[in-house]
């Protein structure tokens, strides 16, 4: 009986207006969120490798390793493979880090500060699809599927034949959420083809892993809905209060929780602003860098005159201590730099987690956050790349400053010269290891385990609901 009743509710779910309707439009909206975002990944891989080219010849190009370390060098970050399905923030922050001997790199030139529209409109992503649109058709599904049946009769006249409810709501649940589903799994699969087919995707066996466990939150997302859906009209005798209390369910869920959890955590533990801590980088610098002189002046009047010292002797022995000297306030500079960043990171990591833990009461936030880790396009994939870069600044300072001083040759000097063309062949070069598939699954497993118990909570409580129904 029960597969009866399953077969029943999948028939007149894909045999009805909506399912057609909503299979259409699904099928359109996820193929286009696919092919956009194959076309970005392709202009940003053709970006990144003109951008690394250039700046790789803007190097080679400087006349001497001063001209080259008051230059420095560019870090881009490269893009994702998998932000053809999720985006996350990876538009929204900075893809290039500046790196010199002094300063402390930052990432900037976001794709909002390119071209400011995207940031009107936002990206249309696969998992932005998800969480709005086919969350909606969930509910579309769910909201007359008890008290609709009772207002037309047809659940009094079902159930006046002896058909178990406990049977009855098993069927509903299981044939309504196969006729969800089939129209997200199809265009899915048509999905993974062009991802398959397309030459500038290149998906390795890790990311394979990744996009079957993002599907599977989109799945169970949906899942959540569709069971909510049931819940709430198993507890109303009428479609449209069914309707109603479901949209505003949904709204909450969707657009309050998310940013009323970012005000509460900003609330509770607040943090200095990015323009106060670059402030008092900036002024710290510039304090190091008067006393580095101040003391490099008092060196050459103290030494500059000594009996019986040549002009290439003295010149020899302040290279020696320029280097020295020169290391000792590049460290000075990173010491305070990281102590400072330290400290916020510290408070800022504190205040996101509270601010994740917080909107996880929703499984549209919980999706997200899975998603973004999942596809490596997360907050915390950026903090983690901006730390690279500036753990690659110290290596990049000291092998500039190392150079600068041994290219100084005295007789080159007093012609005008100020050290040799660089060659960039021992140049340190910026490794970054994404986050591993491990962690990334682990940062998604309360996620997932608070969609199941929601779908679970909720179906429970639909079957419950449904045992004491009225149907008269």
């Amino acid at each position: 009986m029960l597969r009866d009743i399953i077969k029943k509710e999948i028939l007149e779910g894909i045999t009805s207006a909506k399912f057609v309707f909503t299979f259409l439009l699904c099928s359109i909206l996820i193929l286009l969120s696919v092919y956009t975002g194959i076309t970005n990944y392709s202009a940003e891989q053709k970006e990144y490798a003109t951008a690394v080219a250039l700046n790789k010849k803007n190097m080679e190009s400087q006349p001497n390793f001063l001209a080259l370390g008051s230059l420095g060098t560019k870090i881009n970050k490269p893009p994702q493979v998998l932000s053809t399905i999720a985006i996350g923030v990876s538009e929204a922050v900075g893809r290039v880090a500046k790196v010199d001997s002094s300063s402390d790199p930052n990432l900037v030139d976001s794709k909002y500060e390119s071209n400011p529209v995207y940031s009107v409109f936002g990206a249309l992503d696969l998992t932005f699809i998800v969480k709005i649109v086919l969350s909606l058709f969930a509910i579309l599904f769910t909201y007359n599927a008890i008290a609709g049946e009772k207002e037309m009769g047809t659940l009094k006249l079902t159930l006046s034949n002896r058909v178990p409810r406990d049977r009855l709501i098993l069927g509903k649940g299981i044939g309504g959420l196969i006729s969800l589903l089939i129209p997200l799994i199809i265009p899915m699969i048509l999905s993974l083809i062009i991802l398959l087919g397309y030459p500038a995707i290149n998906l390795s066996g890790q990311d394979w892993v990744r996009l079957m466990f993002m599907f599977l939150m989109f799945l169970l997302y949906l899942s959540v809905f569709f069971s909510l859906g049931l819940f709430v009209s198993a507890r109303t005798h009428k479609s449209s209060t069914s309707f109603l209390i479901l949209l505003f369910i949904w709204v909450v869920f969707v657009t309050i929780i998310p940013k009323v959890s970012v005000m509460v955590a900003a609330q509770i533990r607040p943090i200095p602003s990015v323009h106060e801590i670059t402030a008092k980088k900036d002024a710290f610098l510039q304090q190091t860098l008067v006393e580095e002189q101040k003391v490099q002046m008092n060196y050459i009047k103290e030494n500059m005159k000594k009996t019986g010292q040549t002009d290439q002797e003295f010149f020899e022995q302040f290279k020696k201590w320029g280097e020295n000297n020169r290391k000792e306030y590049t460290a000075k500079i990173d010491s305070y730099n990281a102590s400072l960043e330290r400290d916020y990171q510290v408070k800022k990591q504190a205040q996101e987690q509270l601010a994740i833990n917080l909107s996880r009461i929703s499984p549209a936030a919980a999706l997200m956050i899975g998603a973004m880790s999942l596809a490596r396009t997360g907050p915390e994939e950026h903090a983690r790349f901006l730390a690279s870069v500036r753990i690659y600044k110290r290596a990049f300072a000291e092998w500039i400053n190392t150079k600068l001083y041994g290219s100084i040759n005295y007789n080159a000097m007093q012609t005008g010269e100020i050290g040799s063309k660089p060659i960039l062949d021992d140049m340190p070069q910026h490794k970054f290891e994404p986050e591993s598939l491990a962690k990334s699954l682990g940062r998604i497993l309360p996620d997932i385990g608070l969609m199941l118990f929601l779908i679970i909570f909720f179906f429970v409580g639909a079957y419950i609901s449904f045992i004491k129904y009225d149907v008269r």
